[in-house]
This record gives C-alpha cells, structure tokens and sequence, in this order.
C-alpha cells in the first residue's frame, strides 16, 4: 500500500529539530545517531517534495516551508505522546486529565486547592487548556471543562460547583478607608459589569429597593480578574463571586457592602460530555471538586424573608 503521510520516525525528527534547532541535540533526544536524523530528514525531504531546514550559523533552522508543516503537526503530536502516556501508565485511578477553566476560578479558587487532590490522587495528572467561551463546543482533546454561566451547555452534563453568591466590594480608598459600608453609600460610584451576568446588578437593586435606572452602565470586562482588579484600583464598585475574592476581602483590601450575599442563577460548573461519566480519572477529579464546592459555606436566598 501506497502511503500518503511521512513515517512516525521523520516526523519525531523534524519535531525535534524543530525544538532543538540542531541535529545533533535533536539527535540526543531521540535517543539515536546524527546519520540517523539527517537521514530522516532528508527522506521526509524528498517524500514531500520541500527543503524544511536550512543553515542557520552552527545550527539549522526551519525553511518557512518547514515551519508552517511543522506548526501543523506538533499539536498532533503532543496529542499522541499524552495518548501514550496515559495508556502506558494505565491502572486504576491513574492517567491524564485534560481540562478548560474560566480563567479567574483557576488561578484565585481551583490552583490553591490542587495541593491537596494531588496527595489525594497523586497518579493523576491535570492538563489544563485554553478557557472555552460562552458559546464554544468542548474541543475533542479536552475531557472535562470548569464553566461560568447557568449551567446549560447543549449535549454536556453540567454539574454545579460554586460561585452563585455575589457581593459588592470595592476599594476602602472610596469610603474612608472603612471596610463596610451600606447601599446608601453607594452614591454615583461607577458600576463595573461582567459580560456574562448582565442582569446582576439589576437583581440587585431589585432586592435593595433601589432604583435600576443606572445599573447597566459602567465598563464591561471578560473575566471577572478584570472587574477585581478595577474595584481594587478605585474605579468603581464591583458585583462579584464571592469565592473570588475572598482573600481579598480578609486582608482588607476590598471593602464589602454590609448585607448578605446576593444569590443568582449563575455559577461555576463541571461539564463533561455524558459518555464520558464514567471515566476513573474524571469521576475523581468530579467527586473532589464538587466536595471542595460543598465546604463553601451556606449563603442566604436571593430574595430577603
């Protein structure tokens, strides 16, 4: 039979060139000789009709040719070397997870917790990929993915984690340096506004009895990172997740309205595609997260009794 693409032997080759910028250290990390990778080469060369390397003063570099072949075929490979992995060192409980995170819930909520599901489950190696938008459709190399929103993703099975009580925080600079202050204080401070809960704001001063005239202007971020550090630096008052700024608000460096937190129908979720559900290392990672999610403490309803 005919084939119709390079052999594993000259692509792992031209990946490494690629990496190392040399044959020879290339050469190393195969594990084999210098002939042997020039010959690789030289054979993916003639296969493919296109000069890939060229000189480049002591090393070699990619022809643009080469570079944009290579830059297609990387991603494949590392997909098949992670495949690999996680087969070779398949037993129970062990493996790669590959996952999306909404951004701020990975770095302020998800990352100072990995610590203790790695002791817990040290076989298990987290993977984690670019954040998936509102409206994106889980990749084909992402197993599960932390999402922000109401929980409903066609074709995924969503389970919620976190994240549904909001609280008004903003710079202590705007009060006088106090750490709480009321409703009434609020004034005409700027309020900043998250892309994705256009209508906190509006719940909001629905429950305080205030007035919703204003609540939908103010600059609107992407990420809630954003609409804390813009609180943070003075620029207006923010409506945020409570788990996302906890440790701001402990070391006093936001100041936060002094009532209970505003409940809404949107938070962080676990999603997944159904057949994927029963999977050993997801199953973990799904239990340990939704537990972690469990251990927030209760908030209050959204409307007042």
């Amino acid at each position: 039979m005919k084939r119709t693409c390079p052999t594993i032997q000259e692509l792992l080759a031209l990946d490494a060139v690629a990496r190392y910028k040399s044959i020879s250290l290339a050469a190393d990390a195969l594990c084999v000789t210098v002939s042997a990778v020039s010959k690789q080469l030289s054979g993916m060369e003639r296969f493919l009709g296109h000069a890939l390397l060229e000189k480049n003063g002591r090393g070699v570099q990619l022809t643009r040719d080469g570079m944009m072949y290579w830059q297609r075929i990387a991603t494949s490979l590392r997909t098949i070397e992670a495949a690999s992995f996680e087969l070779r060192s398949a037993k129970e409980g062990a493996g790669v997870l590959t996952l999306a995170s909404a951004p701020t819930f990975l770095t302020k909520w998800l990352i100072p917790r990995l610590p203790e599901f790695r002791r817990l489950h040290p076989a298990i190696t987290l993977s984690f990929s670019q954040h998936l938008g509102a409206f994106d459709t889980m990749p084909a190399g992402v197993d599960a993915a932390i999402r922000y929103g109401s929980g409903a993703w066609p074709g995924m099975t969503a389970d919620y984690i976190a994240g549904k009580a909001f609280v008004v925080v903003a710079s202590p600079t705007l009060f006088g340096g106090a750490l709480h202050f009321k409703a009434s204080d609020l004034g005409n401070f700027t309020l900043l506004q998250h892309e994705e809960a256009s209508t906190a704001w509006l719940q909001w001063a629905e429950r305080s009895g205030l007035t919703a005239s204003r609540n939908q202007s103010g600059p609107r971020f992407a990420q809630y990172s954003s609409v804390i550090q813009a609180a943070v630096s003075g620029l207006g008052v923010g409506l945020v997740p409570r788990i996302l700024v906890a440790d701001e608000i402990t070391q006093g460096v936001l100041a936060t309205l002094d009532e209970p937190p505003l409940v809404i129908e949107q938070g962080h979720y676990f999603c997944y595609r159904p057949e994927s559900g029963n999977a050993p290392i997801l199953n973990a990672f799904r239990e340990w997260i939704l537990a972690e999610g469990r251990r927030m403490t209760p908030v209050a309803s959204a409307k007042p009794s």
